[in-house]
């Protein structure tokens, strides 16, 4: 079975399974490759039988399948694999406002997380630059408010997807691995002071006293 694009949930039993905070770090695992119940559970430092459940769950929910089955010292070890990259609410779970609201921040804070281990583990290099000049770096960690109307924020979001899919198509066989992720979301106020802007009529040594 080959792993769909987008999978559009359709049930609202599948959001709430799939809202649940460790269902949504192991599912997201899964998106990136198949793992057994035991070794979920070594990554997520859970025991084994609490993994299990939830990938049974994750299972009965169609959200989760077995890609392939291997016999270990008897024992046959099941090896699970999300059924798409990406999972999206479908319409006529959009009046259920708050199991809505759950499955996103979950899903948020679950790619941020991952984020989080993915630079932990990352190698020295990564974070090494080769030159002051920000153009030959490998490298970005950008934090940016932005005030707009949500039409127009959607829009450039199209922009940026654009430019992800971009990146994906332009892959070379010999490169080497990059990690990239992205969150942004509405927010109630700013966190950061506004830069405000030098006056062109101060000289600039006086603006520095």
């Amino acid at each position: 079975m080959k792993l769909q694009p987008v999978y559009i949930i359709e049930e609202l039993e599948q959001l709430k399974t799939i809202s649940d905070p460790l269902r949504a770090r192991v599912l997201l695992l899964l998106i990136e490759k198949a793992y057994t119940g035991q070794q979920l559970a070594k990554l997520l430092g859970m025991a084994r039988a609490k993994v299990h459940y939830h990938l049974n769950e994750l299972e009965r929910h169609d959200l989760i399948f077995v890609v392939r089955t291997e016999l270990k010292n008897g024992i046959v070890q099941k090896f699970y694999r999300a059924v798409a990259r990406g999972f999206v609410p479908g319409q006529n779970l959009l009046p259920y406002v708050s199991e809505v609201e759950n499955y996103y921040r979950e899903r948020t804070l679950s790619v941020l997380g991952h984020a989080r281990n993915r630079a932990i583990h990352a190698p020295e290099e990564a974070f090494q630059i080769p030159s002051p000049d920000r153009s030959q770096w490998p490298i970005i960690m950008t934090q940016v408010e932005v005030k707009m109307s949500k039409a127009k924020y959607a829009e450039w979001l199209t922009k940026f997807r654009a430019l992800i899919y971009e990146l994906d198509a332009e892959q070379e066989e010999n490169g080497e691995w990059f990690y990239l992720t992205t969150v942004g979301f509405q927010t109630h106020e700013a966190a950061f002071d506004p830069v405000e802007p030098a006056d062109p009529r101060v000289p600039a040594k006086e603006e520095e006293r």
